[in-house]
C-alpha cells in the first residue's frame, strides 16, 4: 500500500513544481493559492484563501472484536502504523443502537434516551434527530456525509437527521448483505446482488471526491455492517456473508477465544444470571462463525485502503483525520456466551485507531477511552463547538502527544425492553469491573483474574471495595457532562490479595 502512496505523492510533487515554474505571458505565475494575485480587468484582487480546517472521516464496523484487527493488514498498515492505537478502548453500552446513539450525541443513554435496540426506550424512535452531532459541523461550515448503517429501526419513512448535507443510510434489508435499500441522498434505491460493503465503499469514496472538489472542509461517516451476523428480509439469521473473493479465506483459522481460559468456562454457577444458566458453546459453531466474521471483514479492510487512496488522490489526505472503530465487541464462547450486550471484557473491548495531522505514526495510548469520548474529540480536532452538554472527554491532547489527566472510573451499562429500560449498570476501573441490576451482580478483580472467571461480589474480603464501587456507580448512573469524568481517587484494598 505504501508503494502507491509514494507514487501518487511523487506525481503530485512533479505537477506542483511544473505549475510553479509555468509563467504566463504577462510574467505572472499561473499558480493560484494563498498569497497569489489574479488580474481582473487590470485590477489586482487577492484570491479567496481556501478553508484550511481539517477534514474528518469516521469508519465504523458492527460487532467487531478488538483482536479481529489482527486480521486486517491494510487497516493496520495505513491507520495503526501511521497513527495512534488506543489499546484500552471500550463500548460502554455494548449493543448496536445504544452505542450508535452515543456516537450520534456524545451522551450516555440516560441523557440521549436510547437504552436498547427495541421497545419504548430503544431504536431510532428513542433518539431526538434534531440533537445529532452532525449539526455541530454543518453549522460551522463543514460539508457532512453519512453512508451506511445508522441506528436500528431507521426506515425509509423516517426523518433525515438535521445535520447531514449528504444522507445515504440503509433502510431496508439492513442486515442482509446482498438485498438492501438505501436513501441515496433523496433518491432511494434498492440493491439486489450487490455486496453491501462494496456499495458503502463506493459511495464513501464518491462523497470524498465531491467534497474535495468543493474546497470546503468535510466530515464523512462510513458505517459498515460487517462482521454482524446476517438477517434476511424474511427474518432468518445466519453467518455473516463474505464477498465472493473472500469465501475461501480463514477456513482453518483458530478462533482467538479458544486460547482464553474463559472459553466454555467449566463452572459458571457464580456468574451473573445472563451467564449462569448457559450450556457450553459448540466449538464447531464458534469456529464457523469466527471464519465467516473474518471473511466479511476483508472487504472492509480493502475499503479502508481505497478510502485512504481516494483521499490521497484528491490531495486532502494530509489534512484529514481518519478514525476507525466498532460499535461494540463480541464474545465467541468466553463464559459459554456468544454475542454482545453483556458487561464482560470481550463485549466491551473495541478497536480504536486515529490517523491525522499532528499524530505520531505508530504511537499508542492506554487511556481507558470510550465511544462517548469520540464526538467531543471530533469537535476538538475540527475546531467546532458542541451545541449541548456532552458526557465524554476530548482525546485531542493525547493525540497530539501531550499528557492528559483522565477519569479513573467509567460508567458501563446495558438496557432492556421492559420496565424502566435498564438492566445491569456498573463501573470499570483499571483493576475492577463491577455492576448490578439491583439483585444480580458481579465484581471481577482484573489484577488477579483478567479472564473474569471468579465473581467476587459476595466475597467478604472485597466488602470495602464493593461498597466504594457501588458509591461510584450510584453517582455515575445519573451523571451528565463533567460529572461523568471524575477522578474519585484510590479504592480500598481487599482484606487480603489472596482471598478467594
Amino acid at each position: 500500500m505504501r508503494v502507491w502512496a509514494q507514487s501518487i505523492t511523487a506525481a503530485l510533487l512533479v505537477v506542483l513544481v511544473a505549475a510553479l515554474a509555468t509563467v504566463t505571458a504577462d510574467g505572472g505565475s499561473s499558480a493560484s493559492g494563498p498569497g497569489s494575485v489574479r488580474m481582473v480587468q487590470g485590477t489586482q484582487q487577492p484570491s479567496a484563501a481556501p478553508d484550511s480546517r481539517p477534514n474528518l472521516v469516521f469508519v465504523l464496523t458492527d460487532d467487531m472484536r478488538d483482536d479481529d484487527l489482527d486480521h486486517m493488514p491494510i487497516t493496520r498498515a495505513l491507520l495503526a502504523d501511521q497513527g495512534m492505537e488506543f489499546t484500552d478502548a471500550i463500548s460502554p453500552h455494548p449493543l448496536c443502537c445504544p452505542a450508535r446513539a452515543q456516537l450520534a450525541t456524545g451522551q450516555y443513554a440516560q441523557n440521549n434516551g436510547v437504552q436498547h435496540n427495541r421497545g419504548v426506550h430503544g431504536g431510532f424512535q428513542a433518539l431526538d434527530p434534531t440533537e445529532e452531532a452532525s449539526v455541530w459541523f454543518r453549522d460551522a461550515g463543514y460539508r457532512t456525509g453519512f453512508v451506511g448503517k445508522f441506528l436500528n429501526g431507521y426506515g425509509p419513512r423516517d426523518v433525515r437527521p438535521d445535520g447531514w448535507t449528504r444522507w445515504d443510510a440503509l433502510t431496508r434489508g439492513v442486515y442482509d448483505y446482498v438485498d438492501f435499500s438505501m436513501t441515496g441522498d433523496g433518491e432511494p434505491r434498492r440493491y439486489t446482488g450487490s455486496y453491501i460493503t462494496s456499495v458503502i465503499e463506493d459511495h464513501a469514496n464518491q462523497a470524498v471526491r465531491d467534497f474535495a472538489e468543493s474546497g470546503d472542509p468535510f466530515v464523512l461517516y462510513a458505517w459498515h455492517l460487517a462482521p454482524h451476523y446476517r438477517i434476511t428480509p424474511e427474518g432468518g439469521r445466519s453467518l455473516p456473508l463474505a464477498a465472493p473473493q473472500d469465501r475461501d479465506s480463514f477456513l482453518d483459522e483458530r478462533p482467538s477465544s479458544f486460547d482464553s481460559p474463559a472459553f466454555n468456562e467449566a463452572d459458571v454457577s457464580d456468574q451473573p444470571a445472563y451467564l449462569r444458566h448457559l450450556s457450553p458453546a459448540s466449538p464447531d459453531e464458534v469456529r464457523a462463525e469466527n471464519t465467516a466474521r473474518l471473511q466479511s471483514l476483508q472487504a472492509v479492510d480493502r475499503a479502508v485502503g481505497s478510502l485512504v487512496e481516494t483521499l490521497d488522490e484528491e490531495g486532502v489526505l494530509d489534512n484529514t483525520y481518519i478514525v476507525f472503530s466498532s460499535d461494540n465487541g463480541y464474545s465467541l464462547g468466553e463464559h459459554r456466551f456468544v454475542g454482545k450486550d453483556v458487561l464482560t471484557d470481550e463485549a466491551l473491548q473495541i478497536p480504536l485507531l486515529v490517523r491525522g495531522p499532528g499524530i505520531a505514526p505508530g504511537s499508542t495510548s492506554d487511556l481507558p477511552v470510550t465511544l462517548v469520548d469520540l464526538p467531543v474529540t471530533f469537535a476538538s480536532l475540527t475546531g467546532v463547538s458542541p451545541q449541548w452538554q456532552v458526557d465524554g472527554t476530548s482525546l485531542a491532547p493525547t493525540l497530539r502527544g501531550e499528557d492528559q489527566t483522565f477519569r479513573d472510573t467509567t460508567l458501563i451499562q446495558t438496557g432492556r425492553t421492559l420496565g424502566d429500560g435498564w438492566s445491569h449498570r456498573g463501573v470499570r476501573t483499571d483493576r475492577y469491573l463491577y455492576g448490578t441490576d439491583g439483585a444480580d451482580g458481579f465484581l471481577y478483580d482484573h489484577l488477579l483474574d483478567p479472564e473474569e472467571q471468579v465473581n467476587l461480589v459476595a466475597d467478604p474480603a472485597y466488602d470495602a471495595v464493593r461498597a466504594a464501587l457501588e458509591l461510584r456507580r450510584t453517582e455515575l448512573v445519573t451523571c451528565a457532562g463533567w460529572t461523568c469524568n471524575q477522578q474519585f481517587g484510590p479504592l480500598p484494598e481487599p482484606v487480603t490479595d489472596t482471598a478467594r
